[in-house]
């Protein structure tokens, strides 16, 4: 999943000043949970693109827990329960990963409509 494709298409909300995030989080990425040891190849890239994207820049040590999980979900495609479903879209809001819940929270990306 590219959540920063989603990111990039931005959300207008006329009159509200927002605080444009980078590109990219440059600061180091945390090394994954211990229970990493069991995650694939690609569970360990969406960790790593996860901490790498815009919204990673407003994240401290606390969300490792969350991206974590958001992880594990995410590898179950489309194996994934109603419950599971809605926590996948709540984490995601929570970490700020869509245009909705980055711009209500007061960010957007460069290139996001005025």
């Amino acid at each position: 999943m590219a959540n920063i494709e989603n990111l990039r298409r931005g959300r207008s909300r006329p009159g509200i000043a927002r605080t444009i995030l980078p590109d990219e989080c440059v600061a180091p990425v945390p090394d994954p949970p211990a229970r990493a040891e069991s995650w694939t190849d690609d569970q360990l890239s969406r960790w790593v693109e996860l901490w790498r994207g815009p919204s990673a820049n407003l994240w401290d040590d606390a969300a490792r827990g969350m991206v974590a999980l958001l992880v594990e979900l995410e590898s179950l495609g489309t194996n994934v329960n109603a419950a599971q479903l809605t926590e996948v879209r709540r984490i995601s809001e929570t970490l700020l990963l869509t245009p909705g819940s980055l711009s209500a929270a007061g960010y957007a990306l460069p290139g996001w409509p005025e």
